[in-house]
């Protein structure tokens, strides 16, 4: 120890309310509480040691909410290609390696399948790690063919138990069965875009993981061989601390899932966490609003500790992309990694009690969603899907109506509007479980 209680000693719960009161000024405690109506979550943003309770957690131990990581938190820098011109694909994924990526995610065409040799040309695959998002058989089989029919520990596909055939998924899995790789992407990011709140995404995780892991156990998996081949997603938007706890609060109540089937060994808790920077509160004309969004959203990220950050560029989903874009899409997690050192420190936010109380809140209520989830039957059932979609819509129209009521406030978008006119326009409107994304430049203005 260096002796630091000896020089600032602890203050009691009296005296510290004794303090808060002078640096209030006579205002009302009331104004230390926040209510969000959104998450249905209350909390103060003071707490002490004498009323608030911390499990003594260490990262790298169960219920691994302070990480999975134990020497630094290091993180890949990512970003998505899609591949339907395989020259340019070429082109633009060395760019984006000579830029400062170490993660790449192609999303195939298939028109391409039979030029992936000139799509990967001196992409150097093993010091990298590389995603394919898979949708077909023969998908798959093209990217088999070309690593050999070995694919190598570096490179991750991407199937979504969601929305690809059964047939598919199975044949893929036969193959992981006998060459262990990531294989299963459980897409929380694509829920947190239509809308859900925090504990939404994570229920709607852990039913869809915890339903991929029955399916590869009807395969012959056993739990650590199951558990090694999936990785999620999530998204990350403005709501700084809800985002830092939910990642927290997401490897806790999975750890009890895995917990459950009692694995035969300790790394299979361990489960890639990839968070991804969307649309839906990004403006096409409010470019540096934009990235200093995408500044708070990669902090909190890269906060809670997980394995890779993808930043969407702002207009990537829209008819004009600019290179500015592009470029800070990647800049952001540079800078705050090799200038800020957000990769030095393991779980700088572990401790607070505010973060903490947030993290257990969460965490009961995406267990509670959980529960009623598995109640229906699954995730993959009829019932269960529509009583997620219909909780979710609700969280949507209310995000919705409190921005257009300007209860909430989106700078640059119901707030503070940019006065250049801007004629980009979206023109990739996705959707999820039967749910459009949000993008709420479009839809106050239209």
């Amino acid at each position: 120890m260096i002796g630091l209680k000896n020089d600032f000693p602890s203050s009691s719960l009296s005296e510290w309310k004794i303090q808060l009161e002078k640096e209030l000024k006579g205002a009302d405690f009331s104004v230390l509480e926040r209510n969000d109506l959104i998450e249905e979550i209350h909390y103060s943003t003071f707490h002490h040691a004498e009323s608030s309770t911390i499990f003594d957690q260490t990262p790298g131990v169960i219920p691994f909410s302070r990480g999975y990581q134990t020497t630094s938190n290091e993180w890949n820098i990512g970003q998505e290609i899609i591949l339907s011109d395989a020259k340019k694909a070429n082109t633009l994924a060395l760019n984006l390696l000579m830029k400062g990526c170490n993660y790449l995610r192609f999303t195939l065409n298939d028109s391409v399948l039979n030029s992936l040799t000139i799509a990967f040309e001196g992409i150097q695959f093993e010091y990298i790690t590389t995603c394919f998002s898979i949708q077909t058989i023969e998908q798959f089989k093209a990217v088999d063919a070309y690593f050999n029919h070995s694919i190598p520990k570096t490179i991750r596909l991407t199937v979504d138990p969601q929305t690809v055939s059964k047939e598919c998924f199975e044949y893929i899995a036969e193959k992981a069965k006998k060459n262990q790789f990531i294989f299963c992407h459980i897409n929380g990011f694509a829920v947190q875009q239509t809308g859900a709140t925090t504990w939404q995404e994570i229920a709607f995780c852990i039913a869809q993981g915890h339903a991929t892991l029955v399916q590869l156990f009807n395969l012959g998996f056993t739990i650590d061989e199951a558990s090694a081949c999936l990785q999620f997603s999530v998204g990350i938007g403005s709501n700084y601390f809800f985002e830092i706890s939910k990642i927290r609060a997401f490897r806790s109540v999975w750890s009890k899932i895995i917990a459950a089937y009692q694995p035969a060994h300790a790394c299979t808790y361990n489960t890639e966490i990839l968070a991804e920077i969307g649309h839906t509160n990004k403006s096409l004309k409010d470019p540096y609003t934009n990235f200093l969004r995408q500044t708070t959203e990669i902090m909190a990220a890269s906060s809670a500790g997980i394995s890779t950050i993808i930043a969407h560029p702002y207009d990537s989903i829209a008819k004009t992309k600019t290179a500015l874009a592009e470029r800070m899409a990647i800049n952001v997690s540079l800078i705050i990694k090799e200038e800020s050192y957000f990769d030095a420190v393991i779980d700088p936010t572990g401790g607070s009690y505010s973060i903490e109380f947030i993290t257990t809140e969460i965490g009961k209520k995406a267990w509670q969603l959980f529960q009623e989830i598995e109640a229906l039957n699954g995730i993959e059932t009829t019932e269960a899907t529509a009583f997620l979609r219909s909780k979710i819509e609700e969280k949507a129209a209310l995000r919705i109506q409190l921005l257009k009521d300007q209860k909430a406030t989106l700078i640059g978008i119901n707030k503070f509007h940019n006065g250049i006119e801007e004629e980009n326009t979206i023109v990739n409107q996705q959707s999820y479980l039967g749910l459009p994304f949000l993008h709420f430049e479009s839809l106050l203005t239209n």
